[in-house]
């Protein structure tokens, strides 16, 4: 087994170290000093092309999967650790609108419904830079009906169908990029009747 990374893999991880070593770095210390998000390293993600990483190439992004994203953020993690933590929000978010759910059997119109909106959440990384957070960690464990044979529990996060899209609410207790993400990618649970699986919600909401 080979193990050396591939070209197109070691310019990408030229391409995070020299943004981690010249320009994450250095202003790492303020960061931290002065608890704020680390707004730059965003502006110098979003210049070298690296929001879309994870983006398929036929919506403008390099199309990296997930072994490749692991070695860019182990070079910008040596920069700024808080960076990459919040980077890997987003790109585990585009994983999932990608290469992840195209492994998942989905009834046709879904599948259609699903790639229309992937390419419009895509142009909006590539095109204007927008980045996503995850705020998946919820406070309190729901009652036993909520819990999971295979351990674990559904999310407490409701979504109520309205004219015009979705009424979501849910409590959050940690949200990684919380005020300075564009959009929160949340899983929520319709409400209505039906087995949970198949009211299952993956949704993006705009800050």
């Amino acid at each position: 087994m080979d193990l050396r990374p591939t070209s197109e893999q070691q310019q990408l991880i030229n391409r995070a170290y020299n943004l981690a070593s010249k320009r994450f770095a250095p202003r790492a210390a303020e960061y931290d000093r002065n608890a704020t998000f680390p707004e730059e390293d965003y502006i110098d993600l979003r210049d070298a092309g690296l929001l879309g990483l994870c983006v398929p190439k036929q919506h403008g992004g390099l199309e990296a999967d997930f072994e490749t994203y692991c070695l860019v953020s182990e070079q910008l993690a040596q920069g700024n650790a808080s960076t990459a933590l919040t980077y890997n929000m987003h790109t585990l978010v585009m994983l999932f609108m990608g290469e992840i759910i195209q492994n998942i059997d989905l009834p046709q119109n879904v599948r259609q419904r699903h790639d229309e909106l992937s390419e419009q959440r895509y142009r909006q990384v590539v095109e204007q830079g927008v980045f996503y957070a995850q705020p998946h960690s919820e406070p309190v464990e729901s009652g036993s009906a909520d819990k999971l044979q295979v351990g674990g529990r559904r999310f407490g996060t409701r979504a109520e169908r309205i004219n015009g899209g979705y009424l979501v609410n849910g409590r959050k207790f940690f949200v990684s990029s919380a005020g300075a993400a564009d959009f929160y990618a949340t899983p929520a649970l319709l409400t209505g009747d039906g087995p949970w699986e198949e009211r299952t919600l993956y949704l993006s909401i705009p800050r």
